[in-house]
């Protein structure tokens, strides 16, 4: 039946022609680990289409499955609209990262999955993605030419790279040898800091930031969850100032937020990771980049789940609870995040480098060349995507996530908390303030991601529970201290060797494989600088 003139035609997507189309497409295989399931609750349905629809992946082939939802739901699900529900399946990757900057979007469940999601669809293997594209009437992407993808490295940003590697293979050829095991095979690019009682052993860049552009020692990386520590060092300063204490209720700070169940939640319970809302219950899950007013909203107004209350238990937080734990620095303070941070921490530091996150400016300026993160799906090449790289989301304030710069600049900070708190532009924390922060606040808990003993917002190294408890090796000491970031860095301190490491790989892969590259290389430090 042709439209009424004047009326727009229905749009394919979803339709039952559409469907009809995938269910004629070789479905994923079922209950294999490389197929993954989904399930997107649409708020607005065209006439005709389902109300939820369930999506498997096949991470290693491509193969796209959609039906009508039906039965129990799988462990991630999204509620957004039907053009945003198009853009995740169908969008480009840039299209797919700006679902979550809408503020309209949903999500629970275990989220990290969107990452290798992206990866097949990007990548495409079986075709699926570009059958399905024609049966919703969308044009095919044209291919893409080096020229249209590559960023452009900027004038004498190339300058002494190959100095910087060869002098980190001087003081650390095993390390630097492990790092080029890696960078094009699991990562496209890495960038690597060691330092010993303060003096710098290595500080370069490997392969790629993005296509066409190098990976340089002054390039920016994403830090992910290796920035955390820098709203713990904040917090302790009011701390140590007596403005500020970390067992009262977090609704002391911010009324709002005690309600639905926060009420008693303290900063505590949020800098160790063991609030009662669950990670896959993250309110920020679908808005983690959208307006502040959104997040907000969300954020505060969650509510936590009865069933979760009874027992502690480790419930790591990626977005929310470093959204609300920033939240109280202007309450106590009078200024923002950003501001303080910048001024009281990266200053004196010298962090010159770092951005708490990127301004207009400074995306205009050199936006086209920051690292991409690119995922590798099993048996195949890693796939540069634009999760945190688009404008909205690197300039958007997300505290303990997308803070980008030089690893040199994390090992700056790292050296400040090895010195007490003395810093080259003046104190930034008192010793027992460090002290405190990297103390065993968090014990006798454990997951399956190999996380144990815990500071306040500090990883710690936990060998001595357990070889899967490993955090920065097999020779650091049971007193190192870091962060790592999503399946991309790691960054610690080890005050008995007074050294400070901070790795990135710009290729996320798998936990497991992660695991075993990032031990396989801070192992390679100490064996290169007989501190076994």
């Amino acid at each position: 039946m042709s439209p009424v003139p004047g009326t727009k035609p229905a749009d394919p997507f979803l339709s039952t022609a559409w469907l009809a189309a995938g269910r004629s497409l070789e479905r994923p295989p079922a209950g294999v680990r490389d197929t993954v399931r989904l399930r997107l609750e649409i708020t607005d349905p065209p006439p005709g289409a389902p109300p939820a629809v369930d999506v498997e992946v096949d991470l290693a082939a491509g193969r796209l499955g959609v039906a009508a939802a039906a039965g129990e739901s799988p462990g991630l699900r999204i509620t957004l609209p039907h053009a945003a529900a198009r853009a995740l399946l169908l969008g480009s990757s840039q299209e797919r990262a700006g679902v979550f900057e809408r503020g309209d979007v949903r999500a629970e469940g275990n989220f990290s999955l969107l990452f290798f999601i992206d990866a097949a669809l990007r990548r495409d293997g079986s075709g699926h993605v570009a059958a399905l594209r024609g049966a919703a009437g969308l044009p095919q992407p044209r291919p893409r030419k080096a020229a249209e993808t590559a960023g452009t490295a900027g004038a004498g940003e190339t300058a002494g790279v190959a100095e910087a590697v060869e002098h980190a293979r001087e003081a650390l050829p095993g390390t630097v040898r492990e790092m080029e095991r890696e960078v094009g095979t699991s990562t496209p690019g890495a960038q690597l800091h060691v330092s010993l009682d303060g003096v710098t052993l290595a500080d370069a860049g490997l392969g790629e930031a993005r296509p066409g552009v190098p990976m340089t020692h002054r390039s920016l990386p994403l830090w992910y969850c290796c920035a955390k520590p820098l709203l713990s060092a904040a917090l302790g300063r009011l701390w140590e100032a007596g403005a500020y204490d970390p067992y009262l209720p977090v609704a002391h700070y911010l009324p709002a937020f005690g309600r639905a169940g926060k009420e008693s939640i303290t900063s505590m319970d949020l800098l160790t990771h063991t609030g009662p809302l669950p990670t896959g219950d993250d309110p920020l899950h679908g808005v983690v980049a959208g307006p502040d007013d959104e997040r907000l909203r969300r954020a505060f107004g969650v509510a936590v789940p009865s069933w979760s209350r009874r027992a502690p238990g480790v419930n790591y937080s990626q977005w929310w609870a470093w959204f609300v734990l920033a939240r109280i620095l202007p309450v106590v303070d009078g200024r923002e995040y950003r501001p303080y941070v910048e001024q009281e921490i990266l200053g004196p530091c010298g962090m010159t480098g770092t951005r708490v996150h990127l301004t207009p400016e400074d995306f205009t300026a050199f936006g086209d060349r920051l690292p991409l993160i690119h995922v590798s799906n099993p048996r195949s090449a890693p796939q540069p995507t634009h999760w945190w790289s688009t404008e909205a989301a690197t300039t958007r304030c997300i505290p303990g996530v997308n803070t980008r710069g030089p690893l040199s600049d994390l090992g700056r900070f790292l050296t400040m908390l090895l010195r007490g708190g003395a810093a080259p532009g003046g104190r930034v924390l008192a010793p027992t303030t460090v002290a405190a922060l990297t103390a065993r606040h968090r014990t006798g808990l454990r997951d399956r991601y190999g996380n144990a003993d815990w500071g306040m917002g500090f990883r710690l190294e936990c060998r001595h529970l357990g070889e899967e408890f490993t955090s920065f090796g097999t020779h650091a000491s049971p007193r190192s201290y870091g962060h790592d970031g999503l399946w991309t860095a790691v960054a610690f301190a080890d005050p008995d060797a007074g050294l400070t490491v901070a790795v990135h790989l710009n290729g996320k892969v798998e936990h497991e494989r992660h695991r075993e590259r990032i031990l396989r290389i801070a192992d390679a430090v100490y064996r290169d600088l007989r501190l076994c």
